[in-house]
């Protein structure tokens, strides 16, 4: 209800934080990267604060100028944290709209996924100038933070000096996350769970059928669904009548929840999966599962096998393949036992003083260049 662009000022934790109101929806391609006055607040704001880096979290819904004005215009290092492809995917997941993943930005390729969003407001120039625009952002970015190196080697595979990208991992309140122990038996009961965004490239689908065939396959045995049940935690919005089509009994959604509760969402949880069909980065909910000694079973792909060793801290299946997930949920379902070998590593989850301290020596090191 707030007029577009309303500034909000405010302190949180001692940082300075400026808000933008932005409502405005992408209608064209151009829409989806590049915002005027956007480029104009930003301008004022810093020279209004005089900062001596610029450290780039994520550009979407505001605008790629931003990096150029503070590199060309102001005369100032610029640092980004990699969050996901959006550098060189619009769509920021590498993912077709099939849901197919993407190998590479390709001009024929990223015309026809903009056409499924854009429909006949984009043409071929419009992708030539996005790709030649976006090429000058990546150019203008001093040092790159990539929490993997999945995401470092994809960003140096598509031109990206090497001697700009650093592999640097989140950092987590680990005080925050407290370590279940626990103790299975042959008869004990398992709670699978999901936590996250309930989306399609979540892999959401995959779980739900494969727990849905799980027990359809273990109908006779009644004793293991018994001691069975998948907890979904979060907003399953529109998604929810979808996935009711092919949940069982046993499947409970469980709304939403917010930061602070994720440790009593995990203490409700024994095993959590992660089935995202696209490569992920580095998925927080996995390193928050090991921070409290659970498992994970996940994808085998992208961040999310470089996180999953199989048969050490969680198993990994095929991606997107829902037989080889349910496979792997049946294999612990019959022998609970199986999560007492599982051991996530606490102390292979780095702590946020840690990664600050890394992150204050990239600056340090982008101003001595």
């Amino acid at each position: 209800f707030e007029k577009p662009y309303a500034i909000f000022d405010e302190v949180v934790d001692g940082m300075k934080v400026r808000r933008i109101n932005k409502p405005r929806r992408d209608y064209t391609m151009e829409d989806k990267y590049l915002d005027p006055r956007m480029d104009e607040y930003f301008r004022k704001y810093a020279e209004e604060f005089e900062p001596d880096v610029v450290h780039i979290g994520h550009l979407s819904h505001l605008s790629t100028n931003i990096v150029n004005i503070a590199k060309e215009e102001l005369g100032l290092p610029v640092v980004c944290t990699l969050h996901d492809f959006w550098l060189f995917c619009f769509r920021g997941q590498a993912i077709k709209p099939d849901f197919n993943i993407c190998a590479a930005p390709l001009h024929s390729g990223c015309l026809e996924c903009a056409r499924e969003r854009f429909k006949d407001r984009v043409a071929g120039s419009n992708i030539k100038n996005y790709m030649e625009h976006m090429k000058r952002v990546r150019d203008d970015i001093d040092l790159y933070l990539s929490p993997s190196m999945f995401l470092k080697e994809y960003f140096e595979n598509n031109g990206i000096p090497r001697e700009k990208v650093r592999y640097s991992r989140y950092g987590f309140r680990t005080d925050r996350i407290t370590r279940k122990n626990r103790i299975y038996t042959r008869n004990s009961k398992v709670t699978f769970g999901f936590m996250g965004r309930v989306i399609p490239v979540k892999g959401i689908h995959i779980l739900v059928k494969a727990f849905g065939k799980l027990s359809a396959k273990n109908r006779k045995n009644t004793n293991n669904m018994r001691n069975c049940r998948l907890q979904i935690f979060g907003d399953a919005g529109p998604l929810r009548k979808y996935l009711n089509g092919y949940a069982s009994e046993n499947v409970i959604f469980r709304g939403g929840y917010k930061n602070w509760e994720i440790d009593s969402v995990l203490g409700e949880i024994d095993v959590l999966v992660v089935p995202s069909i696209w490569y992920e980065n580095s998925p927080l909910v996995i390193q928050e599962a090991f921070l409290a000694g659970i498992p994970v079973i996940t994808s085998n792909i992208g961040g999310m096998a470089e996180l999953v060793k199989d048969g050490v801290n969680g198993l990994t299946f095929e991606v997107g393949d829902v037989d080889d997930l349910g496979n792997k949920m049946e294999r612990i379902l019959a022998d609970p036992t199986i999560l007492n070998d599982l051991k996530p590593d606490r102390h292979s989850v780095r702590t946020i003083e840690d990664d600050a301290t890394g992150v204050m020596d990239a600056y340090r090191e982008v101003l001595n260049r």
